[in-house]
C-alpha cells in the first residue's frame, strides 16, 4: 500500500553503493513508493529492488529495471516533445513583441532529474515540475532540451550516477550549435585515429543531421575548426586521472549498448563553444522524435533492441514478417468475411469473426470472391497471402495451396490434386490426434458422408487415381461402398465412339468431380476454405481450365435461401501473378478475361507496390537489431539499389556482409558499414546477378545438388530423391541438400525439399552452362527410367526430362524408340485425365524421337502416336492440325481397320461443322458400306414406313421385350465398330432432321437382335420408339419400346442420359402426367451436367423449361431455373442456338410476371424475330416463339396484335408438322385453336374455323392417350366452339368441365384461363350472377401461378 510518509533520497543513499557491485551483499529493508514520486526516489528505490549483478562480462543492469526505466524515459520524451511543439504553436499565434515570453515553454534549466515526477509506477508515466518559469526561445532550442533529457537518462540508467561535469556545464552556455558535414564524437581512448562514431554505423563520409533554426550562425568558422573536428572528445575521469568517454562509463555501469548509444548520441549534441560547439557528430540526436522512435522500438521489442542479447551470427537475420502490407491484409480479411457471410445468423451468434462477416456488406447480394495479388518477382506476393492464410486459419479456415511451377509438369492436374491430397492428409492426421466426438471428427465425418452421397463407384475410381489420400478419407467400416476394392479404370478412349463430345464430357466430368469435392469440404460443418493459387502465371492450360470452371460454378451456384441467410460458396479464391509474366502470356490474359466475366463473381485486383524508404528502414533495423535512427542512411542507399523490392533487400544485405561492406562488432555490439563503397557498388542485373554470384561460392557438390534439384522444378519429394540418391557420386544426395538447406537456399518439409524462392530456382538453372545442365538431366534420366513404367509421377518427370534433353542430343536408335514409347504412354494417361494440352506435348515429343522412315521401321508405334495426336488435336479444337494427321494416317495405313479411329474423328468433325452435314452423310455411308451396311441414296417414304413396321414387330410385345433384355453381349468386333459409326450417323440425322433417322435406328436394332447388345443398342431402340411416336403417332407402342430401352441402357452414363432426355422429354409426355415427368427431366439435366454431357444437358434443360412453363409451374422459381440454363448455355458452353431457344420462355415469364423486361406482348417476339428464325431454318425455335407469343397475347387479350401473325404461321406449321407429334405442337394447337375460335366469332371466316377444327381433332386424339394431360384443354376448346356456334347451354357445361378438369389435374394457369373465359361468356350471355365469382377465382389462380402482370391487367380493366 502507499507509504504514510515520503521516502527521500537520503534514506536510500547509504545503500546504493553497497548494492551497486554485487547483489549478494546485505540490502536495506524493502519499502514501497507512493503512486506519484520523484524520479530520484524511484531510482533509489528500484536500485535496491532490482540491483545490478556481475557476470563474466562485467557489471550488468537488471532487465526489469532497464525496461521500467525505458518506459519512464519514453514517457518523459513524449511529454517534452509535446510541450516543445505546443510552444511553437503558441509562438505562431502570439504577437512578435511577446514571442520571447511564452508561458508554455519549459526552460532547459528545469529539465533535470530533481524535477521529474513519476506519476504512475505501473505505466512509467512521467512529467516535469517547473521551477524557473519561461525561458527565451533563442536559447531554449529543441537541441538543448534533448541534451538536457540525455543527462536525465544518463542518471536514470546508471542508477543515480551523474554524467561528466563538462557535459552538465554545457547547458549553462547560451551559445548555439551549428551542424556541418563532419562529426565530433564522444569516444574511448582506444579509438584514436578511427573514423567510427560511438554509435557505429557508417565508416564513410558523415551526413548532416537535423538542425534547429540557429544552426547557420557561425558557418564561416568551418575551415578554422576542421582540424579539431576529427579529434576525440574526452574528459578526466577517476582518481587516477584516466581519460574516459561517455560510452565507456555507461558500459562500465552495465547499461545496455542500445541505451548507451542513444544517451551518447544525445550527449554529443553539445553547444559549449570551447568544445567545438559549431560542429555536430553525424549520429547526434537533436530532436525528440528520434528519441521517441528509439525508445518505442526498445520497449516494443526489448529482446532485440533493449537488452544485450548475445548475437550468434554476424549476418543480418531478415525476419519472416510483412512490412507495409497492413492495408492489404485488412482488405484480404474483408473479402474472407464476405466469402464466409453465408452462415445463418443464429449459427454465427457469439462468434465475433462471423458477426463481422454479416456486417461487412448490408446487401443480400453475395458473390464468389476472387483476389488477384500481382507484383514483380520478389515483391512479397506469396508472403502476403501466407500471412493472410495464417490469420484466417486462426479463425477456423482451412486452406488448399496450389503452387504452380515454372517447369510446367506434364502430370495432369497434379498441382491442384496434390493440394487436395495434402488437405485430406492433414484432416486425417488431425482426426487421429483428437478425441472422439470432437469438432474435427465431426468435420471429417461430414465430408465423408457428403462424398459418399455425391459420388458413385466410377467417380471414386477416377478420384482415387488423382487424389490417393481421398481413399483414406472415405474408407470406413460403415461405408455402404467398398471403396478399398475400387481400382482406377482408365476411360476407354481407344474405342471408336470416342469423339469430340466424349472428350468434352470426360473433361467436364473431371471438373465436376473437383467442384463437388471442394463443395463437400467447404459445406461440411461450415468450414470456410481458402484456395490459394500461387504463381498462376505458370499454370498449365488444363489447370487454368479447371480453375475457370470452379470459379464459374461457385458463382453460378450462389442462392438466396431466406431473409436470414444468404448462401454463398464459403470459399475465398486467391491467386498470385507476376506482373511481367502475365502481361506476356496470352493464356493468362484469356484466363483473366474469362473469370472477370463469370456470373456472380467479383474479382479484386491487389497490385503490390514497392516498399518505401521508411519501410525498408524498418526491415533493415529489425534484421540487424539496430535502431532505425542509425540505419536510416543505409536504408536510403538500399532502397535506391533495390527499388523497394523486399526479396532484393534481403539478398542485398546478405551480400554486403559476405563482401565485408557491412560488419558486426561483437565486442561493441554494433554494426559498421561504408556508405560510400555501398553506394558506388553497381548491380547490372539486380537480384539475379547477386544470387548467381552467391551460388557460385558454394562447394561444387552443393552447387551440383542445387542444379539437380532445379531440374525437377520448385520442389521434389523424398520418394523421387531416393531414386537418385547417388547422383554425381554422392553417397546420399539428401545429405548434400540438408547442407544447402542450412544456407537457406532450399527448405526441407516432412515430405519434400523445395526452393525458398522461385528466383533462387532461376539462379540455379542459370548457374551452369547448357551442356552441363543437359549432362545432369541425362544422368537423372538413366536413374529414373527403370521406375517410369510403374509410377506415374516418375513417368511424367521422365518425359519432361526427355523433352528438355531434346531429340537432337539422342542418337541411339533403341533409346529414341524407348523415349517415343514413354511419351505415348504419358500422352494416353494425360488424355485419360483430360489434360489434352499435356497429352499433345507428349505426343509431339514422341513423334520427334521416331527414326527416319518411321512408318516403315516402326509402323505400330507410329500409328498409335498419330491416332493419339488426332484425338487430342480434336479435343483442343485444332481442326487443321487434326486433319493433317488424319491424312498422314490415311496415306500410310496398311489396311481399312487401321484407319477406323482416324475416320471416326473425321466423321465427328464433319458432323460438328454445321455447313458440312451433307459431306458427313456421304463420308459416313461410305464407311458403313465397307462394313456391309448399305443405305438407299434417296429413301422413299414407303421404304421408311415398311422398315419401321418390320422393326416394330420385332421389338413390341411382352415376349419380344423379354428377348431384348436377355440378349447376350455383342462380341463381333466388326459389328461393334459398325454400331459406333451408326451411332454417329444417327446423331447426324437427328441433328439435321433427316429422313435417314428412322432407317439408321432400325438398322441398329436389327444388328442388336442378330449379334447381341452393344453399349449403343439402347440408343437405336430409343430412336425407334421416338420414330413410332413422332412419325406414326403410335404412342402406346412407342412408350413401351422407350421403357425397354431404358431397362437395357446399362451403366454407360452418356447413353443413359441421352435415353432419359428422349424418353421423358418427347415420348412419356403422351402417356404419363406431365407434372411427374418434370423432376425426371431435371434429374436428366443434372446427371448430364455432372458427367460433362453438355449437349444432352442443355437439351434436357430446354425440354424442362418449356414443359414447366406451358404446364403452369410457378413462375418465380421457374424464372430462376431458366436464367441458370441460359447462363450455362451462353457463358459456360457458348451454345448460341440453345440460348435462342430459351429466350421465348424467358421473355414469356418476364411478360406474365410483370417484372423488368418486355411489358407488352408486342415487344415479346417481333415479326423480325420470327422471320430471322425461318430464314436460318431454325424451325423449332420459330415454332416456340410463335407459341409463346400466341399464349401471352391470348392471356393478355391483345388479340388484334396477334391476328396477322397467326394467319401467316398457323397454316404453315400445320403443313410442316404433318402427322408428327412434338411437345410444342400441343400448345401451338391449343392456343392457336383458342385464337382461331375468337376470330371466327368476330368474322365468321371459314379459315379460322378450319384451324380450330384441326386443333380440336388433334386434342381429341391426344386425350385418348392421356386424359390427365389433355382433357381440360379439349373441354375448353369445345366450350369456345359451342360459344362460336351460339350453343350456349353446351358451352356453359364445357366451361365448367374445363375448370374442374384443370383443377383436378393441377394446371393452375389453365384453370385461371377457363374461369376468365367462362366469365366473359356468362357476361355476354347476360348471366351476370357468376361473373364476379369467376373473375375472383381467375385472379386467385393467376396470383398463385405468379402472373402478377396479368393480375394487374384484370384489376385495371373495366
Amino acid at each position: 500500500g502507499p507509504l504514510s510518509r515520503k521516502i527521500t533520497t537520503s534514506e536510500f543513499a547509504s545503500n546504493v553503493t553497497a548494492t551497486a557491485l554485487s547483489s549478494t551483499q546485505a540490502q536495506a529493508p524493502s519499502r514501497t513508493l507512493e503512486e506519484s514520486s520523484y524520479l530520484n526516489d524511484w531510482i533509489a528505490y528500484y536500485s535496491i529492488e532490482y540491483p545490478p549483478h556481475v557476470n563474466y562480462m562485467g557489471r550488468k543492469m537488471d532487465d526489469k529495471y532497464i525496461l521500467n526505466a525505458a518506459q519512464i524515459a519514453l514517457s518523459l520524451a513524449k511529454y517534452l516533445g509535446r510541450n516543445f511543439n505546443q510552444q511553437h504553436v503558441d509562438m505562431d499565434q502570439t504577437d512578435d513583441s511577446r514571442r520571447g515570453d511564452v508561458s508554455s515553454c519549459i526552460s532547459c534549466e528545469d529539465i533535470r532529474v530533481g524535477n521529474v515526477m513519476v506519476k504512475n509506477l505501473d505505466s512509467g508515466e512521467a512529467v516535469l515540475k517547473r521551477t524557473n518559469g519561461a525561458a527565451s526561445s533563442s536559447s531554449n532550442t529543441e537541441r538543448r532540451q534533448v541534451l538536457a533529457l540525455g543527462i536525465i537518462l544518463y542518471e536514470l540508467f546508471t542508477q543515480g550516477e551523474p554524467p561528466p561535469r563538462q557535459i552538465q556545464q554545457s547547458l549553462k552556455s547560451t551559445g548555439s550549435v551549428l551542424s556541418f558535414g563532419t562529426s565530433l564524437r564522444i569516444s574511448g581512448p582506444d579509438e584514436d585515429g578511427d573514423d567510427r562514431g560511438a554509435s557505429g554505423g557508417s565508416r564513410g563520409k558523415n551526413k548532416d543531421d537535423d538542425d534547429d533554426n540557429n544552426d547557420e550562425e557561425g558557418a564561416d568558422d568551418n575551415s578554422a575548426q576542421e582540424s579539431f573536428v576529427r579529434k576525440q572528445r574526452r574528459r578526466i575521469g577517476g582518481d587516477e586521472g584516466k581519460e574516459e568517454s561517455v560510452p565507456t562509463l555507461l558500459k562500465r555501469a552495465g547499461v545496455p549498448s542500445s541505451i548507451s548509444r542513444l544517451i551518447s548520441d544525445m550527449l554529443s549534441n553539445r553547444d559549449d563553444a570551447d568544445f567545438g560547439g559549431l560542429f555536430q557528430y553525424d549520429k547526434s540526436v537533436s530532436c525528440f522524435d528520434d528519441v521517441i522512435m528509439d525508445l518505442e522500438q526498445m520497449i516494443d521489442q526489448p529482446k532485440d533492441f533493449l537488452y544485450d542479447t548475445v548475437r550468434l551470427s554476424a549476418k543480418p537475420t531478415v525476419r519472416n514478417k510483412l512490412y507495409s502490407r497492413q492495408r492489404e491484409l485488412e482488405r484480404g480479411n474483408e473479402l474472407a468475411r464476405r466469402s464466409a457471410a453465408w452462415r445463418h445468423q443464429e449459427e454465427a451468434d457469439g462468434e465475433e469473426y462471423f458477426e463481422a462477416a454479416l456486417e461487412t456488406d448490408g446487401s443480400s447480394s453475395v458473390k464468389q470472391e476472387v483476389l488477384l495479388v500481382s507484383g514483380l518477382p520478389g515483391s512479397g506476393k506469396s508472403s502476403l497471402v501466407n500471412e493472410l492464410i495464417a490469420q484466417l486459419r486462426s479463425n477456423g479456415w482451412e486452406s488448399l495451396h496450389c503452387k504452380f511451377d515454372q517447369i510446367r509438369r506434364r502430370q495432369p492436374l497434379s498441382t491442384i490434386a496434390s493440394a487436395f491430397s495434402r488437405l485430406f492428409s492433414s484432416l486425417i492426421g488431425t482426426e487421429s490426434d483428437c478425441a472422439g466426438g470432437s469438432d474435427e471428427n465431426d468435420t471429417l465425418r461430414d465430408i465423408r458422408a457428403h462424398l459418399l452421397k455425391t459420388f458413385d463407384e466410377e467417380s471414386f475410381s477416377i478420384l482415387f487415381h488423382l487424389i490417393p489420400d481421398l481413399r483414406r478419407v472415405v474408407s470406413n467400416d460403415y461405408n455402404s461402398v467398398d471403396v478399398q476394392q475400387m481400382e482406377y479404370d482408365e476411360f476407354d478412349h481407344g474405342n471408336l465412339g470416342f469423339d469430340e463430345s466424349t472428350v468434352v464430357a470426360s473433361k467436364i466430368k473431371v471438373h465436376n468431380l473437383f467442384y463437388e469435392i471442394l463443395k463437400a469440404i467447404s459445406s461440411s460443418r461450415i468450414i470456410p476454405i481458402v484456395l490459394f493459387l500461387d504463381d498462376l502465371h505458370w499454370a498449365d492450360s488444363a489447370s487454368l481450365e479447371l480453375i475457370t470452371f470452379l470459379i464459374n460454378a461457385m458463382g453460378a451456384n450462389i442462392t438466396t435461401d431466406s431473409a436470414t441467410a444468404v448462401r454463398g460458396t464459403n470459399v475465398l479464391i486467391i491467386g498470385t501473378v507476376r506482373t511481367n509474366e502475365a502481361e506476356n502470356s496470352s493464356d493468362m490474359t484469356e484466363f483473366l478475361e474469362k473469370i472477370r466475366g463469370c456470373y456472380n463473381v467479383t474479382v479484386t485486383d491487389m497490385a503490390l507496390q514497392d516498399l518505401s524508404p521508411s519501410d525498408i528502414n524498418g526491415m533493415i533495423s529489425e534484421s540487424l537489431c539496430y535502431s532505425q535512427r542509425l540505419t536510416r542512411s543505409l536504408a536510403g542507399i538500399v532502397h535506391h539499389k533495390s527499388e523497394g523490392n523486399p526479396f532484393f533487400v534481403k539478398e542485398f544485405l546478405n551480400d554486403l556482409t559476405v563482401e565485408n561492406l557491412m560488419v558486426y562488432s561483437f565486442s561493441e555490439r554494433s554494426w559498421e558499414w561504408d556508405e560510400e563503397l555501398i553506394e558506388s557498388r553497381t548491380i547490372s542485373d539486380g537480384v539475379a546477378e547477386m544470387l548467381t554470384r552467391k551460388l557460385l561460392r558454394l562447394p561444387k557438390d552443393q552447387l551440383l545438388g542445387l542444379v539437380m534439384l532445379s531440374c525437377f522444378g520448385s520442389d521434389v519429394s523424398f520418394e523421387v530423391l531416393a531414386l537418385v540418391k547417388t547422383f554425381c557420386g554422392n553417397s546420399d544426395i539428401m545429405n548434400t541438400l540438408d547442407s544447402i538447406a542450412k544456407a537457406r537456399f532450399v527448405e526441407r518439409t516432412d515430405e519434400k525439399y523445395r526452393f525458398v524462392h522461385d528466383m533462387i530456382l532461376n539462379a540455379a538453372q542459370e548457374a551452369l552452362d547448357e551442356n552441363e545442365r543437359i549432362n545432369i538431366m541425362e544422368e537423372l534420366l538413366q536413374a529414373l527410367l527403370p521406375h517410369g513404367y510403374s509410377d506415374d509421377t516418375v513417368l511424367y518427370i521422365v518425359v519432361d526430362l526427355i523433352a528438355r534433353v531434346g531429340a537432337d542430343r539422342v542418337h541411339d536408335s533403341e533409346t529414341r524408340l524407348l523415349y517415343a514409347q514413354l511419351n505415348l504412354t504419358a500422352a494416353k494417361k494425360a488424355t485419360n485425365t483430360t489434360d489434352f494440352a499435356s497429352a499433345l506435348t507428349c505426343v509431339k515429343c514422341g513423334i520427334s524421337f521416331l527414326p527416319a522412315d518411321y512408318w516403315k521401321n516402326c509402323y505400330r508405334l507410329s500409328l498409335e502416336l498419330f491416332n493419339q495426336c488426332i484425338l487430342v488435336d480434336w479435343a483442343l479444337g485444332s481442326t487443321e492440325q487434326m486433319m493433317a494427321s488424319v491424312d498422314e494416317v490415311f496415306s500410310n495405313a496398311n489396311g481399312f481397320e487401321d484407319t477406323l479411329r482416324a475416320a471416326m474423328v473425321k466423321l465427328a468433325c464433319l458432323r460438328m461443322t454445321g455447313n458440312r452435314i451433307s459431306e458427313a452423310f456421304a463420308y459416313g455411308f461410305q464407311i458403313l458400306e465397307q462394313f456391309g451396311e448399305s443405305f438407299p441414296a434417296a429413301p422413299e417414304t414407303g421404304i421408311i414406313v415398311q422398315e419401321l413396321l418390320a422393326t416394330k414387330q420385332l421389338v413390341t410385345g411382352s415376349q419380344n421385350e423379354s428377348k431384348l433384355r436377355s440378349l447376350p453381349e455383342m462380341t463381333d468386333s466388326k459389328k461393334l465398330e459398325a454400331m459406333a459409326f451408326l451411332e454417329e450417323m444417327l446423331m447426324c440425322s437427328y441433328q439435321s432432321q433427316s429422313i435417314y433417322f428412322p432407317l439408321i435406328a432400325c438398322r441398329m436394332v436389327q444388328i442388336t437382335l442378330q449379334y447381341g447388345l452393344a453399349k449403343t443398342s439402347c440408343l437405336g431402340l430409343s430412336s425407334v420408339a421416338l420414330s413410332l411416336v413422332t412419325v406414326f403417332g403410335n404412342f402406346s407402342e412407342g412408350y413401351s419400346v422407350s421403357k425397354t430401352s431404358l431397362s437395357i441402357a446399362g451403366s454407360d452414363k452418356r447413353v443413359l442420359c441421352s435415353i432419359m432426355v428422349s424418353s421423358f422429354g418427347v415420348i412419356n409426355i403422351w402417356k404419363e402426367p406431365i407434372q411427374a415427368i418434370l423432376p425426371q427431366l431435371k434429374d436428366a439435366y443434372n446427371l448430364s451436367l455432372k458427367y460433362g454431357l453438355i449437349n444432352t444437358a442443355l437439351c434436357a434443360g430446354m425440354f424442362h423449361a418449356y414443359r414447366a412453363f406451358f404446364t403452369g409451374s410457378l413462375l418465380k422459381p421457374l424464372n430462376t431455373e431458366v436464367s441458370s440454363y441460359m447462363r450455362n448455355n451462353l457463358e459456360r458452353h457458348k451454345r448460341r442456338l440453345m440460348h435462342l431457344s430459351m429466350l421465348p420462355v424467358s421473355n414469356g415469364i418476364t411478360c406474365l410476371s410483370g417484372s423488368s423486361g418486355p411489358q407488352y406482348v408486342e415487344e415479346l417476339i417481333t415479326e423480325e424475330h420470327l422471320a430471322e428464325a425461318l430464314q436460318n431454318k431454325e424451325f423449332t425455335v420459330c415454332e416456340a416463339m410463335l407459341t409463346v407469343k400466341m399464349m401471352c397475347s391470348f392471356i393478355f387479350r391483345r388479340l388484334d396484335e396477334i391476328k396477322v401473325t397467326a394467319r401467316q404461321y398457323l397454316e404453315l406449321f400445320e403443313r410442316a408438322s404433318g402427322a408428327s407429334a412434338q411437345f410444342i405442337n400441343i400448345y401451338r394447337n391449343f392456343y392457336g385453336g383458342l385464337l382461331s375460335l375468337h376470330f371466327y366469332r368476330e368474322s365468321q371466316e371459314q379459315f379460322w374455323m378450319d384451324r380450330a377444327t384441326h386443333a380440336i381433332q388433334k386434342m381429341e386424339l391426344w386425350t385418348a392417350e392421356s386424359v390427365w394431360n389433355f382433357e381440360n384443354k379439349l373441354f375448353l376448346l369445345q366450350a369456345e366452339r359451342h360459344y362460336a356456334f351460339g350453343e350456349m347451354d353446351l358451352a356453359a357445361e364445357k366451361y365448367k368441365l374445363a375448370e374442374s378438369s384443370s383443377k383436378k389435374h393441377r394446371f393452375i394457369h389453365e384453370e385461371a384461363l377457363a374461369c376468365e373465359l367462362a366469365a366473359a361468356f356468362h357476361k355476354e350471355a347476360g348471366d351476370k350472377k357468376n361473373v364476379a365469382e369467376l373473375i375472383d377465382r381467375a385472379v386467385e389462380c393467376y396470383q398463385t401461378w405468379g402472373a402478377e402482370g396479368k393480375v394487374k391487367s384484370i384489376l385495371l380493366s373495366p
